[in-house]
C-alpha cells in the first residue's frame, strides 16, 4: 500500500481516533501528562487538525475502542488504573474538542528566505533575545536557528514562508524540548516563537508549562495571564494557572484563579472539577 499523506482524511481520522482515545484513558499518577499534552499538540500540527474546531467526538466506527474490543481474542476488557494525583490530571479544554479544517489563510502569503531572515533577526531583536552577544556573534547566531528552522519547515511539508509558520516551528521544536523534559531549552524556543507572534496564546501556554517545570512559577503566572489576556475563554491557561498555584501550595488562588474559571467555560472536565475538590480537601484540613 503507497504511503498516506499527512494532510489526507483517512490520516487525519486515524489520529483523530488516537487522540480520542487518549481523552479516554485514566493515567496512572506517575505519568507524565503535560508531556503528553505536548504529543497531543505536535499531532495536532503535524496532520493540520483544528483544536479549536466544535467537533466534540468521534464516530463510534473510529473508535479505537470499539474497534479492538470487537476483534476475536480471550480477553476483550480495557483495564486501567485511576489517577490518584490531581496536579497530573489531564485538562482538557474545550480547545481540545477536535475537528479538521484547511490552512488558515494569513498562512498563505509567503515571502523570500531573505526578507523572512530580515524579519527573523528583527523580532529576536527586539525581544531582546541577542543583547548578550556581539553585532556578529548574533548574527551567527541567528543563521543557525533560521536555518535549521527552515530545514524543519522543509521536512514538515511547510511551503509558504512567513512569520507565522515559522513561529509554529519554533513551538514545535519547544514542543520536542518538553518531551525529553529539556525545559530551559523549550523555554528558549517558545519565547522565539513568542518573538515571532507576540499575540499567540499557546505559546504563552506551553512556555509557562515549560517555567512550571523549571520551577520559575512567577514567569509561569505572568504567561498565563498573558495567554488570558489573549484570548479570556481558553481554559487551558486557566486550568494551567491553577497549576501553578496548586504546585505552590496556593490552594486558594489554584481554585479561585485558575480551576474555577477553567471549569466555567469547560463545565465537563472532570479533572478540573477532581483538582478543585483536592485542593478544598487540603485547605480543610491545612
Amino acid at each position: 500500500m503507497a504511503n498516506l499523506k499527512a494532510d489526507s482524511p483517512l490520516s487525519r481520522r486515524i489520529v483523530l481516533s488516537f487522540l480520542d482515545f487518549l481523552n479516554s484513558v485514566e493515567f496512572t499518577s506517575d505519568c507524565d501528562l503535560e508531556s503528553l499534552e505536548v504529543a497531543e499538540d505536535c499531532l495536532l500540527e503535524v496532520f493540520k487538525i483544528d483544536s479549536s474546531s466544535s467537533t466534540s467526538s468521534v464516530p463510534k466506527s473510529d473508535s479505537l475502542v470499539h474497534i479492538f474490543s470487537s476483534q476475536p481474542g480471550p480477553d476483550n476488557g480495557i483495564k486501567s488504573d485511576s489517577v490518584n494525583d490531581p496536579v497530573y490530571s489531564k485538562t482538557p479544554d474545550a480547545s481540545q474538542t477536535l475537528g479538521v479544517t484547511d490552512k488558515q489563510d494569513n498562512d498563505t502569503i509567503g515571502v523570500s528566505e531573505d526578507e523572512l531572515f530580515a524579519q527573523f533577526y528583527d523580532a529576536q531583536e527586539k525581544a531582546g533575545l541577542f543583547d548578550m552577544y556581539t553585532p556578529d556573534e548574533a548574527n551567527y547566531r541567528a543563521c543557525g536557528l533560521f536555518n535549521c528552522a527552515l530545514e524543519d519547515m522543509e521536512e514538515y511539508g511547510v511551503e509558504v514562508l512567513n512569520l507565522k509558520n515559522l513561529a509554529d516551528i519554533f513551538k514545535l521544536k519547544g514542543n520536542d524540548a518538553m518531551l525529553f523534559k529539556w525545559y530551559p531549552d523549550a523555554i528558549f524556543l517558545y519565547t522565539i516563537a513568542i518573538a515571532l507572534c507576540v499575540d499567540n496564546a499557546i505559546y504563552y501556554c506551553n512556555r509557562a508549562a515549560a517555567y512550571t517545570h523549571d520551577k520559575k512559577y512567577s514567569e509561569a503566572i505572568s504567561d498565563c495571564e498573558t495567554a488570558i489576556e489573549i484570548n479570556p475563554s481558553y481554559s487551558k491557561a486557566y486550568s494551567r494557572l491553577g497549576y501553578v498555584y496548586f504546585v505552590q501550595g496556593n490552594y486558594s488562588d489554584a481554585i479561585n484563579k485558575g480551576y474555577k474559571k477553567a471549569l466555567q467555560l469547560d463545565p465537563e472536565n472532570e479533572s478540573v472539577k477532581e483538582n478543585i475538590q483536592v485542593s478544598k480537601h487540603i485547605l480543610r484540613f491545612d
